[in-house]
């Protein structure tokens, strides 16, 4: 049975976890009674809930979008919005601040309620050890998360049963060594493969630890060896040959599993399944869309989406590419679409009949000839014509899995660990810790992978050849380039601008709307207001990060 079919189990042995949240909200109200949890079957469908948190972060919340993929890729398209802009909203009281907190310390609460009762309940001591392994990984997931975005927190390590009004921050030091130990214990004990799609196995814990030492390496907890135990974790997960780079970049992102996926954030058109944690479906093909259905031989449609404008492209994000051999812009982005409301329309004051199928609208890189648009009988959108809804967007949460048109709720995976963020967080570790020509071999072969092929293949292996680099070129802007080339829209990029000491210097060059907000503070979000308010001496006990009003 996959991990997509299994999350009806969980609908309503939720019910007891709702009491998570209870840090910040303090309703301890519990229908189910906690002894069906001291059962096999109950530590089942509490493992199962966790994994269901997940949702949470991916997919399911417009707030944790927009905290992860503003920066230097994307900015917001229409009106205003202040968690891009950097303005007086993003502060203490916003959904921003306080939607990620409530539902990562939620997560870990349904995680620390089944660590609870997996640790007596009567199972077969393997099984037993791997329901433990995989409630710890994600337990260190969550942590990762809430120490990225927020520094010191508060690392629970108990169910929360009761009210409570005392809570503590403590370091990121002592967040790290948490998350570290719950994933060498996940790394141990996590079996190399699975028959559940979707459950997590030691590579996915080893990925993960190598992420957790690459950031915790740019940090002010940093170890000397950081770096070293990234690379030597990425490196194993290469070598496992579990895992493969697919050859076309696009197929990764076709709905279903493929070799390329580690791990990642499971869906299901199953109402019952899907609703599970509260949210039906994947919200993120709404975020990425762009406008298409008001311009000539269009409507809305299921293979274009329903465009919500959130995140635009930036001028920089389009120009990050080589366009004439790096495959990974015209299969990253849609710049084109195709009639599906044949008519007679006037474009560029001529009329045209268009026929289903023909092309209707062509976002260009360049400024087109004036005769150039006479002769075309489509929409052109230069880039001096883009604007907040109208602009080259991702193509990697595109969803025709939906029931409708006009349904949000979509049903495609959302990837978390991937192969090729592998190979990136393997040359960075060992860029960083001085080993550049070891670190090229791995962006080279990610590089090789993205060129674009050709039906003469003697094109395609200078295309190849072309898009190798050599270690004098590695530098970290050259492996956030490369990152962004490869990860953007994949809900890490405000994370690795952190991590790498780039997030002012970016956005200042390449985000012209929060260019002239953002402050050194911002390199954390603010400490939710709801949560210092219900501490015994609120901000005195529970400070807010610096910057930040109360």
């Amino acid at each position: 049975m996959s991990m997509k079919k299994i999350y009806i189990a969980i609908t309503g042995g939720m019910l007891l976890f709702t009491s998570c949240e209870k840090l910040l909200v303090e309703d301890v109200r519990n229908p189910i009674s906690n002894l069906y949890y001291n059962t096999p079957a109950g530590v089942e469908d509490g493992v199962k809930a966790a994994y269901g948190q997940l949702r949470k972060w991916y997919g399911g919340s417009q707030d944790v979008a927009w905290i992860t993929n503003y920066g230097d890729e994307y900015t917001f398209g229409s009106g205003t919005f202040y968690v891009n802009d950097y303005d007086v909203g993003l502060n203490a009281a916003s959904s921003a601040s306080s939607g990620p907190w409530v539902a990562m310390y939620s997560a870990i609460n349904t995680c620390n309620s089944v660590l609870k009762s997996a640790e007596t309940v009567d199972m077969p001591t393997q099984l037993k050890n791997t329901r433990i392994a995989e409630l710890r990984f994600l337990r260190a997931h969550y942590f990762f998360l809430l120490v990225q975005t927020y520094g010191p927190i508060s690392i629970p390590l108990t169910p929360t049963e009761s009210a409570s009004n005392v809570a503590t921050r403590s370091p990121i030091s002592e967040v790290y060594k948490v998350i570290i130990a719950d994933l060498d214990f996940a790394v141990a004990n996590l079996p190399q493969t699975v028959t559940d799609y979707g459950r997590a196995t030691t590579w996915a814990a080893r990925h993960s630890l190598a992420k957790v030492y690459l950031t915790r390496a740019g940090s002010t907890a940093k170890e000397a060896t950081d770096y070293a135990r990234a690379a030597t974790l990425a490196k194993e997960v290469i070598a496992s040959n579990k895992y493969s780079l697919l050859s076309d970049f696009a197929s990764i992102f076709t709905p279903g599993k493929n070799n390329e996926i580690i791990f990642s954030c499971q869906y299901d058109a199953n109402p019952l399944a899907g609703g599970s944690v509260g949210n039906l479906g994947n919200y993120s093909h709404l975020w990425f869309g762009t406008g298409y259905d008001n311009l000539p031989g269009m409507q809305r449609d299921l293979a274009n989406g329903r465009p919500y404008n959130h995140y635009r492209s930036t001028p920089f994000m389009q120009g990050l590419y080589n366009k004439s051999i790096d495959s990974r812009w015209e299969k990253s982005f849609k710049t084109r679409w195709y009639c599906n409301k044949p008519g007679t329309y006037t474009i560029s004051g001529k009329s045209v009949t268009m026929a289903l199928g023909d092309l209707a609208i062509l976002m260009t890189d360049y400024e087109p000839t004036q005769a150039e648009r006479n002769a075309a009988r489509y929409t052109i959108i230069s880039p001096s014509q883009q604007h907040g809804s109208s602009f080259p967007m991702s193509s990697k949460h595109i969803d025709a899995t939906r029931l409708d048109v006009n349904n949000v709720n979509g049903f495609k995976d959302v990837i978390i660990h991937r192969l090729g963020e592998t190979y990136l967080i393997a040359a960075e570790a060992l860029m960083m810790d001085g080993k550049p020509g070891d670190a090229v071999f791995y962006v080279n072969e990610l590089r090789k992978r993205a060129a674009i092929v050709s039906t003469d293949p003697t094109v395609t292996a200078a295309n190849r050849l072309a898009m190798e680099v050599t270690a004098g070129q590695l530098s970290i802007d050259f492996i956030l380039d490369e990152r962004a080339r490869e990860l953007n829209a994949e809900y890490m990029r405000w994370f690795d601008l952190v991590r790498t000491g780039k997030l002012l210097e970016r956005i200042k060059l390449y985000n012209t709307r929060a260019a002239p907000n953002i402050k050194p503070y911002h390199v954390l979000r603010p400490i939710p207001q709801i949560q210092i308010d219900r501490v015994i001496g609120g901000a005195k006990n529970y400070p807010q990060n610096d910057g930040y009003i109360n």
